[in-house]
């Protein structure tokens, strides 16, 4: 038989202090959680039984504080706090104490967890499923919760983001020829967690917000310029010369027809000049 001698508050836990028949005294620091769950108050008696109980519960009181912290501040699904907790050092008896504990009073749930996941990265950022999905999994989280929210996405949702996407970027993707622009484009919502069949069917379907025929032309001339100059003063035949300034602009993604007669009206217009 255990008897609360003594309970007294110390900031934001307790100090309790048992005497047992022999009078010889037990002092431990507890949580507020500890008191309430065990209904600690001074004069009460705990049996054996109890208290065994209560030490049972006082092993993992640190360790349940601390990983209701973390929640509390930075939300986890249930495998990062079983990492969380292992790396504390916490046996595996003690984490899925801790865990059962943590899910009881709704600090951890998957399906929440998931639920939130999606409204902020992909309702508010416009990231794709296929992202979505595999950082989750990466995060433990089970596969058929995952499934049941993508099965909620509608084609529409999915356009509204893509578009969202695409004239976030295409001011930028104005800037680079044509081709090249589109297949940026692509790899950009591919890697924003949209399938690229889906990248392919919305870019071609906008293939005139990318630059037109005259537009790209403006840009090839400016880009020649800055080539011709970066190897105007290298040390090189012109034939040299004018392959590296080719290749240059054909990586760069402008058509080698486009690049020729950038070049023969360089040559006539020097031509005529001299």
């Amino acid at each position: 038989m255990m008897k609360v001698e003594k309970l007294k508050e110390n900031n934001k836990s307790y100090s309790v202090t048992f005497v047992d028949v022999d009078l010889n005294k037990q002092e431990y620091v507890v949580s507020e959680d500890l008191v309430v769950n065990h209904r600690l108050i001074k004069g009460k008696v705990l049996d054996e039984t109890a208290f065994r109980l209560f030490k049972a519960d006082l092993q993992i009181d640190a360790s349940l504080q601390k990983a209701k912290k973390l929640l509390s501040r930075y939300p986890k699904t249930i495998e990062e706090t079983k990492t969380y907790l292992h790396d504390k050092t916490a046996t595996t008896d003690d984490i899925d104490r801790i865990i059962k504990s943590l899910i009881a009073l709704h600090y951890l749930d998957d399906f929440r967890f998931v639920k939130q996941y999606f409204e902020r990265y992909f309702h508010a950022d416009a990231i794709g499923p296929l992202k979505i999905a595999f950082d989750l999994k990466n995060r433990g989280v089970a596969e058929h919760i995952i499934t049941g929210f993508i099965n909620r996405i509608t084609e529409k949702d999915i356009e509204l983001n893509i578009e969202k996407l695409f004239y976030k970027k295409i001011a930028a993707f104005r800037q680079k020829p044509k081709t090249k622009a589109m297949l940026s484009m692509k790899q950009y919502l591919y890697q924003k967690g949209y399938s690229l069949d889906i990248a392919e069917t919305y870019v071609m379907k906008h293939a005139h917000e990318f630059a037109n025929i005259e537009q790209e032309n403006q840009l090839l001339e400016k880009d020649f310029d800055k080539v011709s100059h970066r190897y105007e003063k290298i040390n090189m035949t012109d034939y040299e010369r004018k392959n590296k300034i080719i290749q240059s602009l054909m990586n760069k993604g402008y058509r080698y027809e486009a690049i020729k007669q950038c070049w023969e009206g360089r040559s006539n217009h020097d031509g005529q000049n001299n």
